[in-house]
């Protein structure tokens, strides 16, 4: 699930060599993603998975393992 996660930070824009550098556990919010480039990945999330993000959990999902967990439990 990272690489499709990562599959969709270059679907919204990110460049590709950042993209290729993140490590699941990094944060990314402020040092990978811009707050337009956050924003955007979220709603890619809502789309792909089918999901909703609420704002009070978008706060806490700092990384890709975040947003892995955080989709294995909200469901597919």
């Amino acid at each position: 699930m990272i690489n499709e996660l990562k599959d969709l930070m270059l679907i919204i824009g990110v460049d590709e060599r950042i993209v290729s550098e993140v490590g699941p556990d990094q944060t990314l919010a402020g040092r990978v993603l811009d707050s337009v480039d956050y924003t955007g990945f979220i709603v890619a999330i809502e789309e792909r998975y089918g999901i909703k993000v609420s704002d009070r959990y978008a706060l806490k999902l700092r990384t890709l393992n975040d947003f892995k967990n955080y989709i294995n439990t909200t469901g597919q």
